[in-house]
Protein backbone atom coordinates (compact mmCIF):
# COMPACT_ATOMS: atom_id res chain seq x y z
CA UNK A 1 0.00 0.00 0.00
CA UNK A 2 1.11 3.26 -1.11
CA UNK A 3 1.27 5.53 2.45
CA UNK A 4 3.60 8.57 0.95
CA UNK A 5 3.00 11.21 2.81
CA UNK A 6 1.91 14.19 0.66
CA UNK A 7 1.38 14.50 -2.95
CA UNK A 8 1.70 17.08 -5.33
CA UNK A 9 -1.19 19.45 -7.07
CA UNK A 10 -3.83 19.30 -7.77
CA UNK A 11 -5.45 17.57 -5.01
CA UNK A 12 -8.72 15.98 -4.97
CA UNK A 13 -11.67 18.09 -5.56
CA UNK A 14 -14.02 17.45 -2.13
CA UNK A 15 -18.02 16.96 -2.68
CA UNK A 16 -20.17 16.39 -0.21
CA UNK A 17 -19.51 14.55 3.42
CA UNK A 18 -20.29 11.13 3.40
CA UNK A 19 -20.52 9.61 6.55
CA UNK A 20 -19.68 11.75 10.57
CA UNK A 21 -19.10 9.82 13.59
CA UNK A 22 -17.02 10.08 16.56
CA UNK A 23 -14.10 7.91 17.43
CA UNK A 24 -11.18 7.38 20.14
CA UNK A 25 -7.93 8.85 18.02
CA UNK A 26 -5.00 10.69 20.15
CA UNK A 27 -6.58 9.90 23.85
CA UNK A 28 -9.42 11.98 23.47
CA UNK A 29 -12.73 11.71 21.54
CA UNK A 30 -12.46 12.99 18.00
CA UNK A 31 -15.21 13.69 15.28
CA UNK A 32 -14.39 11.50 12.02
CA UNK A 33 -15.88 12.09 8.71
CA UNK A 34 -15.55 11.22 5.38
CA UNK A 35 -16.14 13.58 2.13
CA UNK A 36 -16.25 12.23 -1.78
CA UNK A 37 -12.80 13.16 -3.55
CA UNK A 38 -13.35 11.76 -6.82
CA UNK A 39 -12.17 9.44 -7.74
CA UNK A 40 -11.53 8.21 -3.80
CA UNK A 41 -12.25 9.81 -0.38
CA UNK A 42 -10.66 12.19 2.05
CA UNK A 43 -11.18 11.23 5.87
CA UNK A 44 -10.61 14.27 7.99
CA UNK A 45 -10.35 13.82 11.75
CA UNK A 46 -10.52 17.14 13.85
CA UNK A 47 -7.59 18.41 15.17
CA UNK A 48 -5.24 16.18 12.45
CA UNK A 49 -4.17 16.28 8.91
CA UNK A 50 -6.75 14.63 6.06
CA UNK A 51 -5.64 11.84 4.54
CA UNK A 52 -6.74 11.08 0.83
CA UNK A 53 -7.80 7.46 0.29
CA UNK A 54 -7.90 6.12 -3.07
CA UNK A 55 -11.19 3.98 -4.53
CA UNK A 56 -9.88 0.97 -4.67
CA UNK A 57 -7.75 0.99 -1.43
CA UNK A 58 -4.14 1.13 -2.80
CA UNK A 59 -3.48 4.56 -1.83
CA UNK A 60 -3.19 6.39 1.55
CA UNK A 61 -1.94 9.79 1.16
CA UNK A 62 -1.62 13.08 3.93
CA UNK A 63 -3.46 15.72 1.76
CA UNK A 64 -0.19 18.83 1.42
CA UNK A 65 2.45 19.33 0.32
CA UNK A 66 4.16 19.35 3.89
CA UNK A 67 6.89 17.26 3.86
CA UNK A 68 7.48 17.63 7.76
CA UNK A 69 7.80 14.00 9.84
CA UNK A 70 4.25 12.48 10.87
CA UNK A 71 3.05 14.09 14.33
CA UNK A 72 1.48 11.41 16.71
CA UNK A 73 -1.83 12.30 16.16
CA UNK A 74 -1.29 12.17 12.41
CA UNK A 75 0.38 8.35 12.90
CA UNK A 76 -2.35 6.97 14.64
CA UNK A 77 -5.24 8.80 12.19
CA UNK A 78 -2.59 6.88 9.33
CA UNK A 79 -2.37 3.69 10.99
CA UNK A 80 -6.11 3.62 12.50
CA UNK A 81 -8.97 4.20 10.99
CA UNK A 82 -7.15 5.42 7.35
CA UNK A 83 -5.82 2.12 7.14
CA UNK A 84 -9.13 0.48 8.41
CA UNK A 85 -11.09 1.92 6.15
CA UNK A 86 -8.68 1.39 2.94
CA UNK A 87 -8.05 -1.70 3.74
CA UNK A 88 -12.37 -2.42 3.61
CA UNK A 89 -12.60 -1.08 0.34
CA UNK A 90 -9.75 -3.84 -0.81
CA UNK A 91 -12.27 -6.52 0.90
CA UNK A 92 -10.08 -6.55 4.16
CA UNK A 93 -12.11 -6.39 7.53
CA UNK A 94 -10.39 -5.32 11.04
CA UNK A 95 -11.79 -6.85 13.29
CA UNK A 96 -11.71 -5.60 16.98
CA UNK A 97 -10.00 -8.46 18.40
CA UNK A 98 -6.69 -10.20 20.20
CA UNK A 99 -6.05 -13.63 19.34
CA UNK A 100 -3.68 -16.52 20.22
CA UNK A 101 -1.79 -19.64 18.49
CA UNK A 102 -1.66 -23.43 20.25
CA UNK A 103 -0.81 -26.34 17.87
CA UNK A 104 -1.48 -25.04 14.86
CA UNK A 105 -4.93 -23.34 15.49
CA UNK A 106 -6.04 -19.67 15.39
CA UNK A 107 -8.20 -18.64 18.06
CA UNK A 108 -9.91 -14.94 18.29
CA UNK A 109 -11.22 -12.99 21.09
CA UNK A 110 -13.26 -10.49 19.62
CA UNK A 111 -14.56 -7.36 22.44
CA UNK A 112 -14.60 -4.02 22.80
CA UNK A 113 -11.91 -2.10 24.71
CA UNK A 114 -11.78 -2.88 28.54
CA UNK A 115 -13.59 -6.46 27.75
CA UNK A 116 -10.15 -7.90 28.81
CA UNK A 117 -9.06 -9.30 25.13
CA UNK A 118 -5.71 -7.88 25.27
CA UNK A 119 -5.33 -9.44 29.14
CA UNK A 120 -6.37 -12.81 27.67
CA UNK A 121 -4.20 -13.01 24.75
CA UNK A 122 -1.47 -11.93 26.88
CA UNK A 123 -1.60 -14.43 29.23
CA UNK A 124 -1.94 -17.22 26.95
CA UNK A 125 1.12 -15.78 25.40
CA UNK A 126 2.76 -16.48 28.36
CA UNK A 127 1.17 -20.07 29.04
CA UNK A 128 2.26 -21.92 25.96
CA UNK A 129 0.17 -20.45 23.26
CA UNK A 130 1.49 -17.72 20.80
CA UNK A 131 0.02 -14.44 20.78
CA UNK A 132 -1.32 -13.49 17.52
CA UNK A 133 -3.09 -9.95 17.97
CA UNK A 134 -3.66 -7.24 20.91
CA UNK A 135 -6.51 -5.26 19.65
CA UNK A 136 -6.93 -5.23 15.96
CA UNK A 137 -6.65 -8.49 13.48
CA UNK A 138 -7.79 -8.09 9.43
CA UNK A 139 -9.37 -10.64 8.30
CA UNK A 140 -10.01 -12.12 4.62
CA UNK A 141 -12.26 -14.57 2.87
CA UNK A 142 -9.79 -16.27 0.50
CA UNK A 143 -10.65 -19.79 -1.87
CA UNK A 144 -8.97 -21.54 0.96
CA UNK A 145 -10.90 -20.42 3.49
CA UNK A 146 -10.94 -17.13 6.13
CA UNK A 147 -7.54 -15.85 6.69
CA UNK A 148 -5.88 -13.25 8.94
CA UNK A 149 -3.26 -11.06 8.97
CA UNK A 150 -0.87 -10.73 12.21
CA UNK A 151 1.53 -8.33 10.56
CA UNK A 152 -1.11 -5.54 11.03
CA UNK A 153 0.25 -2.68 13.62
CA UNK A 154 -0.95 -3.05 17.12
CA UNK A 155 -0.89 0.86 18.15
CA UNK A 156 -0.93 -0.17 22.10
CA UNK A 157 2.29 -2.13 22.07
CA UNK A 158 5.93 -1.00 21.49
CA UNK A 159 7.26 -1.75 18.25
CA UNK A 160 9.74 -3.89 19.57
CA UNK A 161 7.07 -6.14 21.45
CA UNK A 162 4.39 -6.73 18.03
CA UNK A 163 3.06 -9.98 17.86
CA UNK A 164 3.16 -10.25 14.12
CA UNK A 165 7.10 -9.96 13.42
CA UNK A 166 7.80 -13.24 14.01
CA UNK A 167 4.37 -14.70 12.53
CA UNK A 168 3.38 -15.48 8.73
CA UNK A 169 2.00 -13.11 6.87
CA UNK A 170 -1.53 -14.49 7.03
CA UNK A 171 -2.61 -17.43 9.10
CA UNK A 172 -5.85 -19.55 8.92
CA UNK A 173 -8.69 -18.65 11.27
CA UNK A 174 -9.56 -21.89 13.20
CA UNK A 175 -12.28 -20.29 15.89
CA UNK A 176 -13.86 -17.10 17.45
CA UNK A 177 -14.65 -16.48 20.85
CA UNK A 178 -16.65 -13.49 21.87
CA UNK A 179 -16.12 -12.26 25.29
CA UNK A 180 -19.26 -11.66 27.61
CA UNK A 181 -17.88 -10.30 30.87
CA UNK A 182 -19.52 -12.15 34.23
CA UNK A 183 -19.24 -12.25 37.99
CA UNK A 184 -15.98 -12.52 38.85
CA UNK A 185 -16.84 -15.60 40.95
CA UNK A 186 -18.79 -17.02 37.71
CA UNK A 187 -17.48 -20.80 35.73
CA UNK A 188 -16.14 -19.32 32.70
CA UNK A 189 -17.80 -21.62 29.67
CA UNK A 190 -18.48 -21.84 26.16
CA UNK A 191 -21.22 -21.28 24.16
CA UNK A 192 -21.51 -22.17 20.27
CA UNK A 193 -23.63 -20.25 18.80
CA UNK A 194 -26.39 -20.04 15.99
CA UNK A 195 -25.04 -18.49 12.47
CA UNK A 196 -27.65 -15.52 13.14
CA UNK A 197 -26.28 -14.46 16.05
CA UNK A 198 -22.67 -15.18 15.04
CA UNK A 199 -23.25 -12.78 12.07
CA UNK A 200 -24.88 -9.84 14.16
CA UNK A 201 -21.68 -10.17 17.01
CA UNK A 202 -19.21 -10.23 13.58
CA UNK A 203 -20.91 -7.27 12.50
CA UNK A 204 -20.69 -5.40 15.71
CA UNK A 205 -17.27 -6.11 16.56
CA UNK A 206 -15.92 -4.68 12.95
CA UNK A 207 -13.39 -1.64 13.03
CA UNK A 208 -14.54 1.27 10.50
CA UNK A 209 -18.21 0.05 10.19
CA UNK A 210 -19.67 3.65 10.87
CA UNK A 211 -17.59 5.37 8.34
CA UNK A 212 -18.77 2.59 5.46
CA UNK A 213 -20.46 3.60 2.57
CA UNK A 214 -23.57 1.40 1.21
CA UNK A 215 -21.55 -0.78 -0.93
CA UNK A 216 -18.82 -0.89 1.59
CA UNK A 217 -21.49 -2.66 4.18
CA UNK A 218 -22.76 -4.75 1.98
CA UNK A 219 -20.29 -6.53 1.29
CA UNK A 220 -19.15 -6.83 5.13
CA UNK A 221 -22.32 -8.27 5.45
CA UNK A 222 -21.66 -10.96 2.61
CA UNK A 223 -18.21 -11.27 4.46
CA UNK A 224 -19.80 -11.87 7.84
CA UNK A 225 -22.42 -14.43 6.78
CA UNK A 226 -19.81 -16.52 5.03
CA UNK A 227 -17.34 -16.44 8.02
CA UNK A 228 -20.20 -17.65 10.44
CA UNK A 229 -21.09 -20.68 7.78
CA UNK A 230 -17.71 -21.59 8.05
CA UNK A 231 -16.35 -20.78 11.30
CA UNK A 232 -17.39 -21.82 14.90
CA UNK A 233 -18.13 -18.55 17.02
CA UNK A 234 -18.36 -18.95 20.66
CA UNK A 235 -19.64 -16.89 23.42
CA UNK A 236 -16.89 -17.24 26.36
CA UNK A 237 -18.43 -16.05 29.49
CA UNK A 238 -15.50 -14.35 31.05
CA UNK A 239 -14.53 -13.28 34.87
CA UNK A 240 -12.55 -10.45 33.73
CA UNK A 241 -10.14 -10.82 36.76
CA UNK A 242 -6.86 -12.52 37.10
CA UNK A 243 -7.81 -15.55 39.49
CA UNK A 244 -9.70 -16.94 36.68
CA UNK A 245 -7.24 -16.47 33.62
CA UNK A 246 -5.92 -20.13 34.33
CA UNK A 247 -9.15 -21.81 34.04
CA UNK A 248 -9.89 -19.98 30.80
CA UNK A 249 -6.88 -21.15 29.71
CA UNK A 250 -7.75 -25.04 30.22
CA UNK A 251 -11.39 -24.44 28.88
CA UNK A 252 -10.09 -23.19 25.80
CA UNK A 253 -7.12 -25.71 25.36
CA UNK A 254 -10.00 -28.71 25.79
CA UNK A 255 -12.02 -29.85 22.55
CA UNK A 256 -15.02 -27.69 21.91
Amino acid sequence: MDSRLDFSPPYPETGNISRRTTGWIGETTRQVETWSAPPGLLLKVSGGSDFYIGPDGETIRRVGDDRSPLSALDREILLGPALVLALALRGTWSLHASAARLHGQTTVFLGESGRGKSTLAAYLGDSGWQRVADDILPATLEPEGVRVWPRFPQLKLPAGEQPGLTLPEQLPLDRICVLENVEVDATPGLQLLPPGQAVRLLISHTAGTRLFGPATLARHLAFCAAVAGQIPVYRLAYPHCQEALPEIATLLEGPC
